[in-house]
């Protein structure tokens, strides 16, 4: 009866270990959570970085649309081969005409 104590003592033992320490046990199982957690911070980090140079781009975009129409608006320049038709009237048929929102 002793022996088979002691067998089991030290299956039991053998067990433990290898849960803690073994393959997949929860010493790996916890530096695999760190290296995952420090890759979502990396992830995250990344994906504001892309954000704002996509914000960057917009902007870059969306200020070459802005100075074009104020070129075109303000000092009637326009593109080779285009027309440009400029609408003359008064300020009171512009202020009597009807705004519509779409």
């Amino acid at each position: 009866m002793k022996y088979v104590a002691i067998v089991l003592s030290f299956v039991s033992l053998f067990l433990i270990y290898d849960l803690i320490y073994g393959h997949n046990g929860i010493k790996e199982m916890q530096e695999v959570e760190a290296q995952l957690e420090l890759a979502q911070q990396t992830a995250l980090q990344l994906q504001q970085r892309n954000q704002v140079v996509v914000d960057q781009i917009k902007d870059l975009q969306q200020g070459s649309i802005a100075v074009e129409e104020l070129a075109r608006s303000e000092l009637g320049l326009i593109k080779p081969n285009e027309r440009f038709y400029r609408v003359l009237a008064t300020d009171d048929k512009i202020r009597s005409m009807p705004i519509i929102f779409k």
